[in-house]
């Protein structure tokens, strides 16, 4: 899909309309367009700042995906603007529009309009269709959520911070013994 070409597009698709813009998974603004008559209400810094929100914003809202569903769209009024995220596959359609627009008449044109671009063909295989899970799967992942807050909240409290910045190389990683190898060895060293 033709990205530039998706934010034109969405412009033209209504006047009040401010800026379109796509993030990719990294949160990083891939392709924008603003209104040419429009004033920019943040600077280039202020408009990283939206971005990131919105990429968190996506994240924290997969966290209930399994009970509610994948997220399709979220919408946030401010006193001088209104900011539509739309969610198409891995990346992020970020819209803002005058804050006396219909929002329902805007974002069902985009889907319309993101409906329509053909997508590109992608060389891999194509990807299973997700099933729903079974009530023991959501108790599982329920109860892993809550081992993961349980966990990091002990290592809040702590001081200790389980999680590394980027990924760890299996060379760095420190190799661990199987528990029955320890005991064996801490055997021997007891009967010399």
């Amino acid at each position: 899909m033709n990205l530039n070409k998706l934010c034109n597009d969405c412009l033209k698709s209504d006047k009040k309309v401010r800026f379109a813009g796509v993030l990719d998974s990294r949160g990083n603004l891939v392709a924008q367009k603003s209104r040419s008559d429009s004033k920019s209400l943040l600077s280039n810094e202020e408009l990283k700042m939206l971005v990131y929100y919105a990429s968190d914003r996506r994240n924290r809202l997969q966290n209930l995906q399994y009970k509610l569903g994948e997220v399709k769209e979220t919408i946030t009024k401010f006193e001088n603007v209104t900011t539509i995220i739309l969610i198409l596959d891995k990346n992020l359609f970020l819209i803002s529009a005058d804050p006396n627009s219909n929002i329902s008449k805007i974002t069902s044109n985009l889907w319309k309009i993101i409906e329509k671009k053909p997508v590109q063909k992608s060389t891999s295989k194509k990807k299973p269709v997700k099933r729903k899970p079974t009530i023991a799967e959501i108790k599982k992942q329920k109860e892993n959520q809550k081992m993961r807050i349980r966990t990091s909240k002990s290592a809040r409290r702590s001081g200790k911070i389980n999680k590394k910045e980027g990924k760890v190389n299996k060379s760095k990683q420190r190799a661990k013994t199987p528990r029955s190898q320890r005991k064996i060895a801490t055997v021997r060293k007891s009967r010399r």
